[in-house]
């Protein structure tokens, strides 16, 4: 056997043994000569070499291969390919896609883990010809992660083929923005794939599907403003499935959900959906925004999701007359349950939500209704509000309304709340519906000027219905017009 070269070096076979990396080739004999004075001298195996390059920035490594001919050689196996406008200097009058070639040409493409390319915003070049080139390079048996977000104005298809194979069976996350993604048969390769996101991306439902039925280890899937999917399906093989957020796809008209243990649910669109949640016994966290929201959530949830613990709803064009629904199953675990409105509403109607979540313990509401349809309730006798005997909140700890305003209906609502919760410990009262202050460093004015006159009404009619009624150790909040920006004129 012959002896290797020590540190020093002198010659022992107890020294330092010097391996071979797997991206080193059998004929590289002349390229140690080369490199010789860096990485055989110091006789530091090539697998460390890699990896102390591979803890350094995209530019970084790219400095140090002009300095050094072990990371020069190394760099050929650099694993983590970030291209966007901050790791990609451009000089020579070179343009983004080229300087891109230019690397990808020095690369091996052996042991890439991360491919994210992110071109800049309003890129034009016909250099996209090149991107099935560049994706045949680094997605091999290996990779994980892979990244590409394409200009809006460019028609770009994701090349389906360079995931043949067993290319991308070692992919556990995936990100396309803005490009089609046309899958004509099941990507079996994506069996290992636990995150995927797809924005402002061209896809059919069907197409979808062929990829989601066969991402049998899949845990997240985001879709975000997919404009060409009509509906969504999600089998119920998907057994890891825990978080499904589905955002602002406009033709969006039917969901339905199989995977049985999807714990989280973020979904928001502006018309009409069909739910199926199917038997959502793991469902705890649950986002909607669409129209009317309410009756579907209180008639159907409590007995397809009883599990439910944190709960936030935005509905908007509700009905004006919404009846108090006698909810036959109830949301025992719910604890924090937000709900936001826009438009004419019976807003004394929630106490029905209240009283189906016997274990509540926050309540915010965020009221958006128009001015004209606010009552005038200055002048009427407080003996005309509606009650609700028999009803009690023992849980509730917390309430917040903002926007608050004159409306008879939610003055109701608020009554009720403070008549019948005994463990409330904090009632806040926004009358001003947030935004800047001019009490913020960065503010010279508050940001509700529109809403004053209302917002001072608002505060007269909390003094006169509801701060009678709340107890002495409840911390009652109420967040006024400020009297610099919002004096009234006598």
């Amino acid at each position: 056997m012959h002896p290797e070269r020590r540190i020093d070096g002198s010659s022992s076979s107890l020294a330092i043994r010097r391996k071979r990396s797997p991206c080193q080739r059998d004929d590289d004999s002349h390229d140690s000569k080369r490199r010789g004075s860096s990485a055989t001298e110091l006789a530091v195996p090539e697998d460390i070499w890699c990896h102390i390059h591979s803890l350094m920035t995209l530019r970084d490594a790219a400095r140090a291969a002009c300095v050094s001919h072990a990371f020069r050689y190394s760099w050929k196996c650099y694993p983590n390919l970030v291209f966007n406008t901050r790791t990609v200097v451009l000089r020579d009058g070179m343009d983004f896609a080229c300087r891109v070639d230019h690397i990808l040409k020095k690369h091996s493409g052996i042991g890439v883990k991360t491919f994210e390319l992110n071109f800049p915003c309003f890129y034009k070049s016909d250099a996209y010809k090149y991107l099935h080139r560049w994706l045949a390079i680094v997605v091999k048996p290996g990779i994980e992660k892979l990244t590409l977000a394409i200009p809006e104005i460019e028609e770009v298809n994701f090349p389906c083929q360079v995931l043949s194979d067993a290319n991308g069976s070692s992919m556990w996350y995936l990100h396309l923005a803005y490009c089609a993604f046309r899958p004509t048969v099941r990507l079996g390769c994506l069996r290992n794939l636990t995150v995927l996101f797809l924005d402002c991306v061209r896809i059919t439902g069907d197409e979808l599907g062929y990829i989601v039925s066969s991402c049998v280890s899949l845990e997240h899937l985001e879709l975000g403003e997919c404009p060409e999917i009509t509906y969504l399906k999600i089998p119920s093989q998907l057994q890891r499935l825990s978080s499904v957020h589905v955002l602002e796809c406009h033709k969006l008209r039917t969901i339905k959900t199989e995977a049985p243990n999807i714990c989280r649910f973020h979904f928001t669109a502006f018309n009409h959906v069909e739910f199926s949640l199917g038997e959502s016994l793991q469902l705890k966290n649950l986002e909607m925004l669409c129209c009317r929201l309410l009756y579907y959530a209180l008639e159907e949830l409590p007995s397809i999701a009883p599990n439910l613990e944190t709960f936030s709803i935005f509905s908007c064009d509700e009905v004006v007359n919404t009846r108090m629904a006698l909810v036959p199953s109830k949301l025992l675990h719910l604890k924090y349950l937000s709900i936001s409105i826009r438009g004419e509403y019976d807003y004394f109607s929630l106490v029905s939500f209240l009283d189906a979540a016997p274990s509540l313990e926050t309540f915010t509401l965020n009221v958006q209704i128009k001015s004209e349809y606010i009552d005038e309730l200055l002048s009427e006798d407080p003996s005309h509000l509606r009650k609700m005997p028999g009803y009690r909140h023992d849980k509730l700890k917390t309430v917040k309304i903002s926007r608050f305003c004159s409306s008879k209906s939610l003055v109701e609502l608020t009554c009720h709340i403070v008549e019948n919760s005994a463990s409330l410990e904090r009632l806040a009262l926004d009358t001003t519906g947030g935004g800047l202050r001019c009490s913020d460093s960065w503010s010279r004015k508050c940001s509700f000027l529109h809403r004053a006159t209302e917002a001072h009404t608002a505060v007269l009619v909390i003094g006169k219905y509801i701060v009678g009624k709340v107890r002495s150790r409840v911390k009652l909040d109420v967040v006024e017009p400020c009297i610099w920006c919002h004096t009234l004129d006598p």
